[in-house]
Formats: structure tokens, sequence, C-alpha cells
């Protein structure tokens, strides 16, 4: 039984031009942090049926090494230490390791293998959960600090120079026969381990640096500050757009829209700031580093609530829709009315309190699973994204998740395409738009798996998050085109144009709004100042 403390760790080194802008942040993150560099921390417990726990795993650079700092601590005499062992595995082998049932089997491929012997300290304080302060127990410590090397120099075979990654992991195999489970005492364990890298400053030239950041961070800190720079530009240009609308009429969607794109960029930079402290105490900070995984599951859920909604026929008059998902067949019963929160998520939302709540619980249900998946995702501590990854539940619901959402989408513009009087036009721009939007949809399922199976493990952290940002981008580059296009960028531009006002600027924003009471129902709003925002 384990359970880890670890920080997850994504994106990576710090580059020189960022670092000025996070000052300030890090000033206050380093001076209330303490500058051990605990990186793993956590509660084993051995027994027959598991007789081996897994510390942590770190990534290594290529010809480099390593330096592992292991505290261990003991709720009791660890009678029989014969075969208690702190062994190195490798990547290389590590899958083998995993299906072999027997110890005694999976020993044979370990890299390393340290005897631990505990000392004894006296008769403490039991700080273990649920204990009273009263409670005290005998405590024993052992402490092993070893280096390693990359590649491992082993007699049996030479390995490749590359990053590797390294498993570190106590057991006894004694337990397998024995089973004297009542015997094992609960340990805790306090783990450091520190990634050597040659020194980049001309004074220590041909020295090696040890830092906190593992190798499979390389790289990653220029992915977090172009997803942030084109985020902020999205978002700029979507700001524009809404300030030229000040004291007039704004549909809500390029609100929507832009608050994705923001969402987006404090992702990247709350990821950024917690990697900053990272590199300065080993542990970074938990706040930080959660939010930008909340703000990122927000993003997606709020590009596919947009996708989902276009995708139904948002924003066209409804002699297009006709028999589709216009408001008047929405009101019937069956998938008409389940996608109706889709179709209109700021107007569902407003109105939960009244009237048809399927839209806003629909709308509301995507945001909120989109967010628990995130937490979940946090509480598996692993170097890999477990929020995108399928190697762990988090990232295998996601996935499935992704695939309704799709099927859904491809139904919503299916009906749009089929039903009222559907020009060529416009079909043939809702086909383009159902590729482009089910590759969204798809994309994360198809990476993770190609990532997965396809690339080796040293390669596959930053090949996940180079994928899904990219996916991201592009999506957000989409969305945004589309809602500040002029009048004749698309036949979707141009149909959401009917009824629009005299002296219309030509946008399909101002045209959005244009198209108020043209038959499609009761108008919804909110009014902030003299600007008007529909939410129809």
């Amino acid at each position: 039984q384990k359970r880890n403390n670890e920080r997850k760790m994504r994106p990576s080194p710090i580059i020189p031009f960022h670092t000025s802008l996070l000052s300030l942040a890090l000033l206050f993150l380093v001076t209330t942090h303490d500058v051990s560099a605990k990186i793993s921390s956590g509660m084993a417990h051995l027994s027959g049926a598991k007789t081996e726990a897994t510390l942590v795993k770190f990534a290594v650079s290529a010809s480099s090494s390593a330096k592992i700092d292991l505290n261990l601590t003991s709720y009791g005499m660890y009678e029989d230490e014969k075969e208690l062992r702190f062994r190195i595995y490798i990547d290389d082998e590590w899958r083998q390791v995993k299906r072999t049932p027997l110890c005694s089997d999976k020993v044979k491929l370990s890299q390393r293998a340290v005897p631990i012997v505990f000392d004894y300290v006296g008769y403490k304080a039991d700080d273990r959960r649920g204990k009273k302060p009263s409670d005290k127990v005998e405590i024993y410590t052992a402490r092993i600090q070893h280096e390693i090397k990359n590649p491992p120099n082993l007699h049996r075979n030479q390995k490749a120079d590359r990053p590797r990654y390294f498993y570190f992991v106590i057991d006894d195999c004694s337990l397998e026969k024995s089973y004297h489970d009542n015997k094992i005492p609960d340990m805790t364990f306090n783990v450091q381990v520190l990634n050597g890298r040659p020194s980049t400053s001309p004074f220590h030239k041909g020295m090696k640096v040890y830092e906190h950041l593992p190798a499979d961070e390389d790289g990653m800190g220029m992915l977090l500050v172009l997803s942030v720079l084109i985020s902020g530009s999205l978002a700029m240009m979507l700001f524009y757009k809404l300030a030229r609308t000040i004291g007039g009429e704004v549909h809500v969607a390029i609100l929507v829209v832009m608050a994705a794109c923001v969402s987006n960029g404090m992702s990247g930079v709350c990821e950024l700031i917690h990697l900053e402290a990272y590199s300065y105490n080993g542990v970074g900070t938990y706040a930080m580093d959660a939010f930008s995984s909340y703000f990122e599951a927000l993003s997606d859920a709020m590009v596919a609530l947009i996708l989902l909604s276009i995708g139904g026929g948002w924003t066209l008059p409804s002699d297009v829709l006709g028999g589709g998902l216009g408001d008047g067949a929405s009101n019937g019963a069956g998938p008409n009315k389940f996608m109706k929160g889709v179709r209109n998520p700021a107007g569902s939302l407003l109105a939960l309190g009244s009237g048809d709540k399927v839209g806003g619980i629909v709308a509301i249900t995507i945001i909120l699973v989109h967010i628990g998946l995130a937490q979940w995702g946090r509480t598996f501590d692993d170097d890999f994204d477990t929020y995108h990854a399928l190697e762990h539940p988090p990232g295998r619901a996601l996935m499935i998740l992704r695939f309704i959402l799709g099927l859904i989408f491809v139904t919503g513009v299916g009906i749009v395409r089929s039903g009222g009087r559907c020009p060529p036009s416009l079909m043939t721009f809702l086909t383009k738009f159902a590729l482009v939007g089910l590759s969204y949809f798809a994309s994360l399922p198809g990476i993770s798996m190609f990532v997965g199976s396809v690339l080796p493990y040293h390669k596959r952290h930053q090949a996940l998050h180079w994928g899904a940002a990219m996916v991201q981008a592009c999506c957000l580059c989409s969305l945004t085109w589309l809602f500040i296009g002029k009048s004749d960028a698309s036949a979707y531009h141009k149909l959401s144009r009917v009824g629009k006002k005299d002296g219309d600027g030509g946008d399909l924003t101002e045209s959005i709004a244009a198209n108020a009471g043209s038959g499609r129902g009761p108008s919804l709003w909110w009014c902030v100042g003299k600007t008007k925002i529909r939410l129809d």
C-alpha cells in the first residue's frame, strides 16, 4: 500500500526571457518555501501479496548521472532485513518487470540492489495518521545515498545513450515464502533525486550541475511560452472586436471563445510559475499546479461547448434549420430537446431556474465533468500528464467523453444538413466544419494512443504535451476566425447575416446580434452599461 505525495510535473526548464515577467511572483513563492529538495514522500507497506513498492520514477539526461537520497522510517522493528533491498530499474526493462509475477524473477532485471539496514532511534511519538498525540512507537531509520549513471554501465549488455527513466523500488522477496505480514511494520519514505547536466556557465565549463528538473521537462518551457503568446494574441483580437461593440450589441459567443483563450493562456502562466518555484525548491507550488490543470480543463470544456453549439446550428436563421435543431423543433421530445442545451449554452444556463432545464444541465455537466477529471488526475502521482494520458483512469475517462461528444457533434451537424432548406454552399461548409470538429474530438485519443504505443518512454511526455497544445491552439484559432471573419469569409458567415441591420459592420459577431427578433423565440440579454450581450 503506497500513498505518494509527489508533485505532478509537466512542462520545462526555465528560459531567460520569461523569467523577468514572473520575477515578482517567484519572489513570493521562493521566500515562502523551504529550499529542501524533497521530490517524493509517502508511505509504503510490504506484504506477502505485495512484496515491492515503487517510490518514484525520474528521467535522467543522456550521457549524465543522477543522485538519489532516500530516507526511510520504520514504525517498529523490521525483524528480518536479510532480503530487504532498495533496487533501481530502467525503462528498457520496466514493462517486463511489471508483467513478471514473482519478486524473485523481477529482481534479476534490476540495475542496482542496495541492502537496507535500519538503525534504532528511540521510543518516539507516533505521527502516523489516525494516531493520538500520546501514542508512542519504536522508530527505526535508514538512509541510502547513491549515484546512478546513464547509460547504465552493466556487464550484461550495453544500453543506448539516451534520456532514460529510472524507477526506484523497495522490496523484500522473502515475503513470498513466509507471509509473516503481521510482523512487517509501516514505513514512510522521503526521496530526493537530482538530475546531472553539463554546466552552461563559462566559469564552470566542463563541470556538472545537479538540478531538480527531470530530463523529460527539456524543451517544454518553450511550449508553455508559445501557448501563452498564441492564446494571448487570440484573446486580444477578440477583445478588440468586443471593444468595437461597446454601447451596442455583442453576442455571448465571442465572450465564450475569448474566455477559452484566456483560460488556456492562464494555464500556461500558472504552470510556468509552478516550474520556476520547482527549480528552486524541488517541490513547486501546489496551488499554481492545480490552477493550471483547472484552467486547462475549463478551456477544453468551453471549446467543446462552442463546437457542439455551432454544429447544432447556433446563429443560423430558422428557415435554414427547418426541421433540424431550431428552437421550434427543440421544444419537442427526443434528441432535439436534448441538443437545445449545447446549441444555446449561455441562455440555457440562465434559464436553469425556470422553464426547460435540460439545456442548462447539459451545458453545466460538460464543464463540471472536465474539471472533475482534472482534479481526479491530480490524485495520480506520475510524471506523465494523467489528465490526457491513457495510462491512468482519468485519461481514459477523458477519451470516452471526447468520443461521446464527437458523436453528439456529428449528429447535430447531420440534422442541420438534412433539415429545412440548407443551401448547397452551406452543406459544403458544414461538411468541412464537421471534419474539423470531429478531428478535434478524435485527435486527443489518437495522439494518446500513438504516443503510448509507438514512441519510446523518454519521448512520450513531450510528445503528448506538444500534440495536445497544438490541437487546442488550432481549434482556438479556427473559432476566433469564425467569429471575427468578414461576411464573405465562408457560406456560414453569409447566411448568418440574413436580416442584418442597416449599417452593419460586416462580420459574424454583429450579424448575430442583427438576427435578433427574426422569429427565433424570446430574446435573452445581459446588459453591461449601455452594451447589450445577446444570449440566444
